[in-house]
């Protein structure tokens, strides 16, 4: 059964320029492959809401027709990719506005301007041509899609809701989600890697908001929980103080038998 606007579901994908290279997966040994691996994305199926409007228009709309474990490969126009290139997005701009930048405009270079990421296209003389389309506009894409998993039980949206957010050296193993459907309470339980992520009182509001908007029937209130315990280091300590007691007892025969 095809998937309705809300569902929450763990999708695979790999998308190329039609014939051309690979600009985005969630495959890691893929995105090794093709040199586009980043370190600090989480690979594997990734978490789609369906209507969220977070992936590309044609690729939510086939996501949104296939039934749980279907895959299928499908051709995405630029007007569901990343548009059709507009003549009007380039512009002809002085040298001199990028020198007082301290920006040496080069062919081929990303530059901000006013906010807006531009291409530098050419350089000649005191002129800059610089084209402010998207770098995909233009371009008809291949996606090959296959949705691994639809998630029902509220425990598993919560979990992926928070771990989509998170570095990718925080694994499932690392939160446990409660949840308790009479008091509509979600409580996230986090071991000690949590003391590690930068911003995590930011991660922790966007959680908090996407949950009011996707899960507010089920999800009234949310607790946060830090678990850390402090047995492995003591262990630690205590033997480092015994490998130096053995250590001071030999050096103490060895002078001794001297």
């Amino acid at each position: 059964m095809p998937l309705e606007d809300g569902a929450f579901a763990l999708v695979e994908y790999s998308i190329r320029v039609k014939g051309g290279e690979l600009i985005d997966t969630t495959n890691e040994e893929e995105a090794k492959k093709a040199g586009i691996y980043d370190a600090k994305e989480r690979y594997g199926p990734r978490l789609v809401i369906v209507g969220e409007g977070r992936l590309i228009k044609g690729l939510e709309e086939a996501i949104k027709e296939l039934n749980e474990g279907e895959e299928k490969e499908v051709e995405i126009p630029p007007e569901k990719a990343f548009g059709k290139r507009d003549p009007s997005k380039i512009k002809i701009l002085p040298r001199s506005q990028f020198i007082r930048s301290g920006v040496a405009p080069e062919p081929g270079k990303v530059v901000e301007i006013n906010g807006q990421i531009a291409i530098v296209r050419n350089v000649s003389g005191g002129r800059v041509v610089v084209d402010f389309n998207h770098p995909l506009a233009g371009k008809t894409l291949v996606a090959k899609v296959k949705v691994v998993r639809v998630l029902k039980a509220p425990e598993e949206k919560l979990l992926h809701l928070m771990l989509r957010r998170l570095p990718p050296f925080i694994g499932p193993d690392d939160i446990k989600v409660v949840y308790d459907a009479g008091e509509k309470l979600a409580r996230y339980i986090f071991n000690e890697k949590a003391l590690l992520v930068q911003d995590m009182q930011i991660t922790k509001r966007i959680v908090l908001a996407e949950i009011s908007k996707y899960m507010a029937d089920e999800v009234k209130r949310v607790e946060f929980t830090e678990k850390v315990s402090l047995e492995k280091k003591e262990e630690k300590r205590e033997e480092k103080e015994t490998g130096e007691s053995k250590e001071a007892e030999q050096a103490e025969k060895e002078e001794q038998g001297a």
